[in-house]
């Protein structure tokens, strides 16, 4: 059984784009949102970083990974101090289980710009999903007992969080 991990997202403001693109981002027009993206990053002679982001996470919310982890890739070869498209990249790689490679991305984020906290809280989210899995694995080595989730649930429970107040 694995859970999902609900990774913060880190994002440049929608509202920094043309507010076409932006109505058609927040009405689930990913598509034409795509294609409108594409013509401003075309035209747009400023630093087209945001409208790159935009872009991935746009292919993200419209549930093509492979196309946003690719945009994501792209935005850290050309912004590589840019800590955001590591932290989306990792919340990727997290959903699909691969904790690992989430870890690194979020690393190496950190190492990019230390400040940014969501960086910090998204890889305590990894490493508490991992000891889960890890507390998970032992317990069920031995005799299956119906309280064994106790332990596993309540680390998530501790961590969560909505658990702890800020």
């Amino acid at each position: 059984m694995m859970a999902t991990i609900g990774l913060g997202v880190l994002a440049p403001a929608v509202a920094d784009v043309n507010p076409s693109i932006k109505s058609l981002i927040e009405t689930g027009n990913y598509l034409e949102a795509i294609n409108a993206l594409d013509d401003e990053i075309a035209s747009s002679p400023n630093d087209k970083f945001e409208l790159y982001f935009v872009r991935a996470r746009v292919y993200d919310l419209s549930d093509q990974p492979e196309k946003a982890k690719t945009a994501y890739h792209s935005l850290i070869t050309q912004y590589p101090g840019r800590p955001e498209a590591y932290n989306n990249l990792a919340r990727i790689y997290s959903r699909e289980g691969k904790l690992d490679q989430a870890t690194a991305f979020l690393r190496a984020g950190i190492y990019t710009q230390i400040s940014y906290r969501i960086l910090f809280d998204n890889l305590t989210e990894i490493y508490t999903e991992q000891a889960a899995r890890a507390l998970q694995s032992a317990l069920s080595r031995g005799t299956p007992d119906a309280s064994s989730a106790l332990p596993v649930n309540t680390l998530r429970e501790i961590t969560s969080p909505d658990a702890n107040p800020k």
